[in-house]
């Protein structure tokens, strides 16, 4: 994996929640974030998301969307109404391409297609960080 080419300025200090329930996505995706700078946190389900955000501020979550116990859209709900305003990213595999609200999930920017690769990663973080939303469409 190959270190990301952008504004070191940008992502240095950042706090990112990485939520999945697959501990290799975890991995994966820690490892790809800590290369480009990025302070990561890492989530196995809703409720140790929750308590992450408890515990500590974060400047944006990326979450599945499946999980085993729980969804990626729930928990943006729950986090919507314990931090309003904290951005809240997607991320799936099993969804399919053609279900009309992950379309416009992914048209807004909101949405990662797995499989990915680091700069995919590290470009679509990137343009949600840039953007000033709060909630999803």
């Amino acid at each position: 994996m190959e270190s990301p080419q952008l504004n070191p300025d940008f992502q240095y200090g950042r706090t990112l929640l990485v939520v999945d329930d697959d501990p290799f996505i975890l991995r994966y995706i820690e490892k790809a974030l800590s290369m480009a700078k990025y302070k990561v946190r890492t989530a196995n389900s809703e409720d140790q998301a929750l308590a992450v955000l408890n515990e500590q501020r974060v400047d944006l979550v990326l979450t599945d969307i499946v999980m085993g116990d729980s969804d990626g859209f729930r928990l943006a709900a729950r986090i919507e109404e314990r931090n309003s305003g904290l951005p809240v990213v997607f991320m799936t595999g099993a969804v399919p391409e053609t279900d009309e609200y992950t379309q416009e999930l992914r048209r807004a920017g909101l949405l990662l297609r797995k499989p990915f690769g680091p700069k995919q990663l590290w470009d679509f973080l990137a343009g949600a960080l840039s953007k000033r939303f709060s909630r999803i469409p």
